[in-house]
């Protein structure tokens, strides 16, 4: 009988960013009706760069709803989302796009790499743009830290997981990003 959670990795939750790889997969429900993809992010208001990142996904193999939990920042430490290049993501309901070895622009956006769309902040004035869900750089390339112009950043293992779970997800030409703090 398997098992309805499958620990992947470990929780490095105290751990330093290189090691810290949280990383927990699992069976959410075996039962409900295919959806396309949905990242949730959820803004850790007390250190943004140790929050995290939740892809569930249908498997295009079966009807289980499947999750993917790993470590993510976003921002420079300042929680104002209107600090444009500064400042964590913006709470609210975001479209996504998976580009796969992504390579122009910035180039510490490199590789798989989601784009999410642009957003108008709470003052009405700032337009956060330009934003993915990214790692640093292209695969292989040396990961630091968590801290991003505004982006959601995760490691290298992380974001090869992530993008393999999106490879084998039904209806994976876009998807939804939920952002929200806790």
């Amino acid at each position: 009988m398997a098992a309805a959670l499958t620990v992947v990795g470990t929780l490095g939750l105290t751990a330093a960013p290189a090691a810290a790889g949280t990383q927990i997969a699992g069976v959410q429900d075996r039962h409900q009706t295919r959806t396309m993809p949905q990242f949730h992010y959820v803004i850790n208001v007390r250190a943004p760069q140790n929050s995290r990142l939740t892809l569930y996904y249908s498997s295009r193999f079966d009807h289980a709803r499947r999750f993917v939990t790993v470590r993510a920042g976003s921002g420079q430490g300042t929680l104002d989302e209107c600090a444009k290049n500064r400042g964590v993501l913006p709470v609210g309901r975001y479209t996504v796009r998976f580009w796969p070895n992504y390579r122009a622009g910035n180039p510490a956006v490199r590789g798989d790499v989601w784009r999410i769309s642009d957003r108008v902040c709470r003052n009405r004035k700032t337009v956060r743009n330009d934003l993915f869900i990214h790692s640093s750089g292209a695969p292989g390339a040396p990961f630091r830290h968590y801290r991003t112009l505004g982006c959601i950043k995760i490691d290298q293992a992380d974001r090869a997981r992530l993008a393999g779970a999106w490879r084998s997800a039904w209806g994976n030409t876009r998807g939804r990003l939920i952002v929200s703090r806790r």
